[in-house]
Order: structure tokens, then sequence, then C-alpha cells
């Protein structure tokens, strides 16, 4: 069965042991997860009451509705320069616009290029039948565009980009982006741009693939309401895609999810229209924690660490002599400190570790504390 072929990621074992030490009693600090720590804004928490009480609880039209479709279009039009309708949007999660790109873009046994390393896009594109091919980034997990010509064969047919990066936190310049649809012209590949966290930057201009004229007609832009309204368990997203493509996703979401709960989308809608100074404190929490926890990391004899412009992770490299599951499942049981391994993220993200600072400041000096205290010990051995 396909689904028996899907490589299994190490977090998914890494969470395994973090539940069972905390059975156990293990107080466990939790550094490896990517949400963030806040509550979901009282007001969008509000509008989802609202539109439940005045009966938005039914079935709703698979693209989404117009009112929220039309916002998102504006918003993307007005921050990134994408030049949106709201015929070109599909609400849905995040991750299914992910598959349902992946489904309406390729056959089986096509190829799916992936930057290295990368967010954990492997399974979904074994899920529908294709294959994964990793294309190596720069030491600085910048872009290159030699090695991603020398990945292409005549199976390519999409080339996924994300910025910020998930798990490097890094941008993709404009140069960047530019060079990477040049190919995707010359090869004739749909780009799955995900933009996931687009509103957590905290350096330079995030270029959405989108906005420019070499990605017309080519490019498929995925976002998420998870990162930006701290929305992660409420499953809300969506997919900007030409008309052909948009087609093909309304119809995975039609015979998949059938729609995203109206309430929901009525609370994602009120978002939108007034929740953005909760984005801007979100935002700026996170940057404190990264400048602090980036001060802690450099710090700390045996890591290398690159201040992230984005998102809100860290990858820094270790220089011990262990693979980064055994370097992780270490670190846990040495010090209860749960960080994830790097080779989760494709075969260069060996050597690293992720390390997120969705946690309050105090924790994350802790978690430094420990993590020097490993590396201290094992260097020691």
């Amino acid at each position: 069965m396909r689904v028996d072929e899907i490589s299994e990621s190490p977090i998914l074992s890494l969470i395994d042991r973090i539940f069972e030490q905390r059975q156990r009693g293990a107080t466990i600090l939790g550094l490896h997860i990517g949400e963030p720590d806040f509550d979901t804004p009282a007001g969008i928490r509000a509008a989802a009451a609202r539109a439940m009480d005045e009966g938005l609880t039914h079935y709703g039209p698979a693209q989404g509705m117009l009112d929220l479709r039309e916002a998102i279009a504006a918003r993307l039009h007005r921050v990134h320069a994408i030049p949106a309708t709201a015929s070109d949007v599909v609400v849905m999660p995040g991750k299914l616009a992910i598959y349902a790109g992946l489904l309406s873009t390729t056959d089986p046994g096509d190829e799916v290029l992936l930057p290295d390393p990368t967010y954990l896009f492997e399974q979904p594109v074994q899920l529908v039948g294709a294959r994964p091919v990793y294309f190596p980034l720069r030491e600085n997990f910048s872009f290159d565009p030699k090695a991603l010509e020398e990945a292409i064969t005549p199976r390519s047919r999409v080339l996924i980009l994300t910025s910020p990066s998930n798990p490097t936190g890094r941008l993709l310049s404009r140069d960047e982006v530019r060079d990477a649809l040049r190919i995707a012209q010359d090869h004739d590949l749909t780009v799955l741009s995900d933009e996931t966290y687009e509103s957590l930057v905290y350096e330079g201009p995030h270029v959405a693939p989108a906005s420019l004229p070499e990605g017309a007609g080519r490019v498929v832009t995925i976002g998420s309401f998870s990162k930006m309204f701290a929305m992660t368990g409420w499953r809300a997203g969506y997919a900007v895609a030409p008309p052909a493509l948009r087609t093909r996703l309304v119809k995975v979401v039609e015979h998949t999810l059938t729609c995203v709960p109206p309430f929901i989308q009525r609370a994602c809608l009120w978002g939108l229209e007034k929740a953005e100074p909760d984005v801007v404190r979100f935002r700026e929490e996170f940057r404190r924690r990264r400048d602090g926890l980036f001060d802690l990391l450099r710090q700390i004899p045996g890591l290398d660490v690159a201040r992230p412009a984005g998102a809100f992770y860290m990858f820094p490299r270790y220089h011990l002599p262990m693979s980064s599951v055994e370097f992780c499942n270490r670190v846990l049981d040495e010090e209860q400190l749960a960080l994830v391994p790097g080779v989760s993220f494709g075969p260069r993200g060996e050597g690293h570790f992720r390390i997120s600072f969705t946690a309050p400041m105090a924790s994350l000096e802790e978690g430094a504390r420990r993590l020097q205290h490993f590396l201290s010990h094992a260097t020691a051995k």
C-alpha cells in the first residue's frame, strides 16, 4: 500500500518518547513544537461563537465563503503585491493545501523538487505517488540555482519554495526568487510557494513569487492563519492559484474536507479585518525572544548559529561525532530538553537541530542552560 511506503519522520518517534517520559513523571522542557504559545485572540474566538449562535454550523461552499476570499485577496494584494482576486482563492487548511497542490500538479512517478533542508514535504509528495528529489542549499542555506538545475530531470513537475523557511528562518531574496522562477519557466515547473510564516518577518522584505511577473500563471501560494493569529488548532488557511489549478484544488476540497466550517471562516474574516494589532504583538514578542535566544546560543561553545530573519526557529550546527537523532535523544534523556533532529528536514539537516522560540524567555534561558550543560558534558566524554 502506498501509505505504508511513506517514510517516517524522526519527529514522530521523538514526540512519542516525550509523551512516554512525561507519563513517567519527567518534566520535559519542550522547545521542539512549531506553534505559538499565545491564545487565539479573544475577538477571533468571540467571532466564532457569534457565528455559531447565528447558525453558521452547516455546509458552506467548497471554495470558501466569498467575503473571506475577498479579504484574503485584498490583504495579499496590499501587503505582498500579489495580484489576486477572490476567485483565485480556495479556503482550506495549509497542510491540505500542500497535499491538494501536489495532487493537482503531479501524476504517479513524477518528481517534486525540494530544497534541502526544508519543511516535511517529503511525506505528502510520497502520499500522492510522486517522488521527492532534494536539491542542496548552500552552506548558509541560500538558494543555489546551479544545484536546482542539476536536480531537474524529464520527470520534474513541481518546485517547492518556502520563505520564511522552516527550519532555518531564512528569507529568499528577490534575486533568489527570480532565479527560481526563471528555472521554473525554462523547465515548465509549477511552483508551490509555502508562505505560512509571512507575518513573522523581522528583517528584510518577504518576496512572494506570485508578486513577480516571472511567476504569472505558474505559482500556487499557500498561506495559513495558524501562525498569524495563533490558530493552529482551528485548521484554517488558503491557497491562491491560477484558474486551471484552482478548479482542481476545489475538487480536492469537495471530495475530502467538503468545506472549512463556516464559523471558523467567519472567525478568520474577523481576524483579517480587526486583529492586525495582535499580529504585530505576536511578531514583536517573537522578535524579542529571537534576539534573546540568539545571544544565548552564540555564546555556547560547540554551536554555530545564525540569526533567523523570519519564522520562530533556529537551526544551529553542533560539532559532535553523533547523528542529529542521537543528539536529540541524548539531550532529551540527559537534560529533559526536547529539540528536533535536523535530519528530519532533509539530508543536509544532519549535524543540526531545530529549536523553537515559541516559549517564554525564562524557558528559553533554561533551555540554553541545559543545552550548554549537555554540550560540555558530551564533549568531555
